[in-house]
């Protein structure tokens, strides 16, 4: 890019970019026409244009913004087993900030700070991450769809919410030998239930 962006321009284009998830360029820069940068262009400064010499990387590449939406659209309206999910969201958040100051400023001696803040974020990511992965599937997340599930069915058919009131405790039941891990056995009872299922198919 010929002439160095101010950072909190680029910031105001990320927080949009993620408002409208990615697209409505135009309503992108209408906002940011009206919080001052006249100039921008989201389809000029946000998409890769030209070719070989002439190619110039957009923010959306070069900040890696579009793993953010990502996440973004992965966890709104999405009921977490723990806080995690919306913790990660505002962690990644904060961590491209940093590192978009660090792209534009460059990355020298006197950005020490920037940097370890940088890598304090990205272990944060990390950790999270690790915990997400801990908190798939598991017997909360079930146990909180199937009662979204009742409450719905109340409102679709009552044959249907009728069929699953009875079925409640054995989907309960099998939610437990599912998720839970055996405290004693280090597995999940899932492998009871294949098994089983194996044992079936002989």
């Amino acid at each position: 890019m010929g002439t160095r962006v101010h950072p909190d321009c680029i910031n105001d284009a990320f927080e949009l970019y993620l408002k409208y998830n990615g697209e409505r360029f135009d309503l992108i820069d209408e906002e940011m026409h009206h919080k001052g940068w006249s100039s921008f262009k989201a389809a000029t400064h946000l998409l890769n244009r030209g070719l070989g010499k002439n190619f110039r990387e957009g923010w959306i590449e070069r900040f890696g913004w579009a793993k953010s939406l990502e996440i973004k659209i992965a966890t709104v309206g999405m009921a977490a087993a723990t806080s995690a999910e919306s913790l990660l969201f505002e962690v990644e958040t904060l961590r491209k900030k940093i590192f978009m100051e660090l792209q534009t400023k460059g990355v020298g001696s006197g950005q020490k700070d920037l940097i370890y803040q940088h890598d304090k974020y990205v272990a944060r990511t990390t950790d999270i991450l690790s915990q997400l992965d801990k908190a798939r599937d598991n017997y909360g997340n079930f146990t909180f769809f199937l009662q979204h599930l009742l409450k719905a069915a109340t409102k679709i058919s009552p044959e249907l919410a009728a069929a699953l009131c009875d079925a409640e405790d054995p989907l309960l039941d099998w939610a437990e030998r599912e998720f839970v891990v055996d405290p004693e056995t280090g597995r999940r009872g899932d492998a009871e239930i294949r098994n089983l299922a194996k044992d079936l198919e002989k």
